[in-house]
């Protein structure tokens, strides 16, 4: 494995090995650092479809051993690895939890299962002008987008005098 800011030799570019872009470090530098989604470091980087494209970066064997190679540069600077964060991470969730602290929990929670991957953050943006709409117009252009989010959302409000049993895994004193 090549060094941090090596120059990687003519033979071995002839083996298969190159350097990275400009472009393709920034999208790096911006998904490791930045604390920023693939397709917004993508974006950021100055890709005309983050969207594609981040998902290609992060296929590429190149791009994934330099993304390894930050990584092990960011644990030997910071003693940081995604293990100790999610462990650390579930201690403040318990912490949380058993100080009444529900909300701190949920967000400890909430950290934990975005840094393992099980929770992905998906938004959709619309662009609308609304400027030159009158009161009539946005009103019913609001109801349209209430509708469409009605269609993509889950009621998960429990019923009154329900009771919920918590998860086997929280713990509580």
């Amino acid at each position: 494995m090549s060094q941090v800011a090596e120059t990687i030799s003519k033979d071995l570019s002839k083996a298969g090995w190159k350097r990275l872009t400009d472009k393709q470090q920034k999208f790096l530098d911006n998904f490791m650092y930045k604390d920023m989604t693939q397709t917004a470091s993508a974006r950021d980087a100055g890709y005309k479809n983050p969207t594609v494209d981040a998902v290609r970066l992060l296929r590429n064997p190149v791009i994934q051993e330099r993304l390894q190679e930050m990584r092990m540069e960011a644990n030997a600077k910071f003693g940081v690895t995604v293990e100790k964060s999610v462990r650390d991470l579930l201690k403040m969730r318990n912490d949380a939890w058993q100080n009444g602290r529900f909300s701190d929990a949920i967000r400890a929670e909430e950290l934990r299962l975005k840094a393992t991957g099980l929770l992905v953050n998906k938004s959709h943006v619309m662009h609308e002008d609304m400027g030159t709409l009158n009161r009539e117009q946005i009103l019913e252009k609001l109801e349209e987008f209430k509708k469409l989010a009605e269609h993509r959302m889950k009621n998960v409000t429990p019923e009154k005098n329900v009771r919920t049993e918590i998860a086997s895994d929280s713990v509580i004193h």
